[in-house]
């Protein structure tokens, strides 16, 4: 039986979340489809449609993480997500972590060299959440 690793390098999460990313697409599209078709076809307000975003970009990873540990990008890099209190993920933990995240690509992935100084292999927003990446 292989073991499993708890050392997911920068590269593999960034390559994950690209892949997501463009899941993440189809989402918008299909988000921003239906919200343009109950405004009867006007255009909204870009405030409206950046909440959207967010909202539909949480509830993607918030239903993936919380379902099977692993988004669809995380499963083709074979790589999952758990508690480090061996139960499930909570909602609070995927807020936090989907949070952190957003200032890590705010800040172009620079957090995620933090991996490499850490001990454990951990990111900023494994910290924070109480979560960890492990390959499958």
């Amino acid at each position: 039986m292989k073991n499993k690793s708890h050392k997911v390098s920068p590269l593999k999460r960034i390559a994950a979340t690209i892949y997501d990313l463009f899941l993440l697409l189809g989402v918008w599209f299909l988000v921003g489809s239906i919200a343009l078709w109950a405004n009867d076809g006007e255009v909204l307000n870009p405030w409206l449609g950046l909440t959207l975003v967010f909202i539909s970009t949480w509830s993607f990873y918030a239903y993936f993480w919380t379902h099977g540990n692993k988004t669809l990008g995380m499963a083709v890099w074979k790589i999952e997500i758990y508690s480090e209190d061996g139960k499930n993920l909570t909602i609070k933990q995927v807020t936090i972590r989907f949070i952190v995240n957003l200032l890590i690509v705010f800040f172009a992935g620079l957090p995620l060299l933090q991996i490499y100084f850490s001990k454990n292999g951990k990111s900023i927003s494994d910290h924070l959440s109480g979560t960890n990446l492990r390959y499958i």
